[in-house]
């Protein structure tokens, strides 16, 4: 009986052997097939405003040809990683999509400086104020708003605007009159006033390099109902193109 026993143990062994070493080949495959060591990058694409796609490419160490095992199941891990190489960035997401890897970077974008009974406050994106010693001409300064709401609304429009279009605007003024209590008085660098409404002033200003362009003279674009532009010396206004007005 004892080896009757013995042989049927030594039987047993060998069968384990086997389970555990077939279980660890499958891990093994698994592991191959979501790493797929031997796949490379295709594409990489990087959504920003300002820094330029190399520099955010180099936070990444993502590159056309990277192995894809580098970045497949790390993409929160990379994401973090960009947002700690730069003080600038606010935010960032990571998307692998196949042999693309997709990059969005927000920017800590000032949307402009407003002063508050002697202080002044830098305005960021999402329209909070906060202590600041003084302007330093990187974004417009704002006046006569009452409301921090308003305030808000304007520049959560203007960090959206086009870079350019962004360095081109040094005022913002809350100038309400009888017709548009939500009138906006905009200084631009390039010499020209613009007048906008509250609400709109993103989607409307956005026309603005259209119709500066066909204007002979500086002058003022009338943006509040329609769009408007006359030169300053002008009693008459002009109308814009007929595509900046229906738009």
């Amino acid at each position: 009986m004892g080896v009757a026993t013995n042989n049927q143990k030594s039987k047993k062994h060998p069968l384990k052997l086997w389970i555990s070493l077939a279980a660890f080949i499958v891990f093994i495959i698994i592991i191959l097939l979501f790493l797929q060591p031997w796949r490379k990058i295709n594409e990489v694409q990087v959504n920003t405003l300002q820094l330029s796609e190399q520099q955010v490419k180099k936070y990444a160490n993502v590159e056309k040809h990277t192995p894809y095992w580098r970045v497949a199941g790390q993409t929160a891990f990379i994401a973090h990683h960009i947002i700690q190489q730069d003080k600038r960035i606010d935010a960032a997401t990571v998307t692998l999509h196949n042999d693309q890897v997709i990059i969005d970077v927000v920017e800590k974008i000032k949307a402009g400086y407003v002063q508050k009974k002697g202080q002044w406050f830098v305005i960021n994106r999402q329209g909070k104020l906060n202590k600041v010693g003084k302007p330093n001409g990187d974004a417009p300064t704002y006046s006569g708003f009452k409301s921090e709401k308003d305030i808000q609304i304007v520049g959560q429009q203007f960090v959206v605007l086009e870079l350019t279009l962004r360095q081109n605007i040094s005022q913002i003024i809350f100038s309400p009159n009888k017709d548009n209590h939500k009138r906006l008085e905009v200084v631009m660098n390039d010499g020209n006033m613009v007048y906008a409404t509250l609400d709109t002033f993103g989607k409307k200003i956005s026309f603005y390099p259209g119709i500066v362009a066909q204007m002979p003279k500086k002058g003022v674009i009338d943006l509040q109902f329609g769009a408007y532009s006359y030169a300053y010396s002008s009693q008459n206004n002009t109308p814009a193109s007929k595509s900046k007005k229906s738009k």
